[in-house]
């Protein structure tokens, strides 16, 4: 009878201890709580590479643009910069030939004097006129008194001389619309005078100046055609060869 308890004993004994065996947990030691979190980290670093590769490649596209933007803008200037250049050119080489055309009229003025007959009144009166301009540089009074002559001596001989001082004297202040009738009114109505070739020229550079090329070419071709050995045909032809 002993012997078989203690053979139940022996049996619920082993029993026992490979139930609490069985019941163990198994566990996969190749995983471990930390893997989670990891693999998150490392997704929300590939995200946030991905964003600045985006926004490098935005800002590259931009500064292309920025560059081509400068390069056509940088050309634009360079193109107006020699636009002005040559306006500025332009107008000194009109301004250095109505200088030198001044010149030779002031020393033509003397001449005029003896040339042409007239009363010692209306000598004076003209001679009074050019001391204003060539010994008093007195422009704006000159202006004056060209004017008065006129009026009071229009049958002068000297009528014609003093519109074409009053051309240059105008032209000299700027005042190219009144300057271009003083010399259109000599070669209008002054058909023989000395005066005339110059004026024509005259009209041409204001023509010029104030930008109608076809004019000036028209004005310049007429000092060629009519007045072909005159100092003013010389002139003309270069202002034509160079428009």
């Amino acid at each position: 009878m002993k012997k078989v308890n203690s053979n139940a004993a022996v049996f619920m004994a082993a029993f026992l201890s490979a139930s609490a065996f069985a019941a163990a947990p198994v566990n996969d030691v190749t995983v471990t709580s930390s893997s989670a979190p990891i693999e998150k980290q490392i997704q929300e670093l590939t995200r946030l590479l991905e964003m600045r590769t985006k926004m490098q490649l935005r800002f590259q596209n931009q500064l292309d643009q920025l560059s081509l933007e400068m390069s056509e803008m940088k050309g634009s200037i360079e193109l107006f910069n020699h636009k002005v250049e040559q306006i500025e050119n332009r107008q000194r080489n009109l301004y250095q030939l109505i200088e030198e055309k001044s010149k030779t009229a002031s020393a033509a003025a003397v001449d005029d004097l003896s040339a042409v007959p007239s009363s010692e009144s209306e000598k004076a009166a003209y001679q009074s006129a050019v001391d204003l301009v060539l010994v008093n540089k007195d422009f704006e009074q000159a202006i004056t008194a060209f004017e008065a002559f006129v009026i009071d001596h229009p049958k002068s001989p000297y009528v014609a001389n003093s519109q074409y001082w009053l051309g240059q004297l105008l032209y000299k202040n700027k005042k190219r619309n009144e300057a271009r009738s003083a010399f259109l009114i000599v070669t209008e109505k002054y058909p023989d005078s000395n005066k005339r070739p110059d004026s024509l020229f005259k009209i041409g550079i204001i023509d010029e100046y104030l930008g109608d090329i076809s004019s000036a070419k028209e004005f310049y071709k007429k000092v060629l055609k009519e007045y072909p050995s005159s100092s003013a045909a010389g002139l003309a032809d270069k202002r034509l060869k160079s428009l």
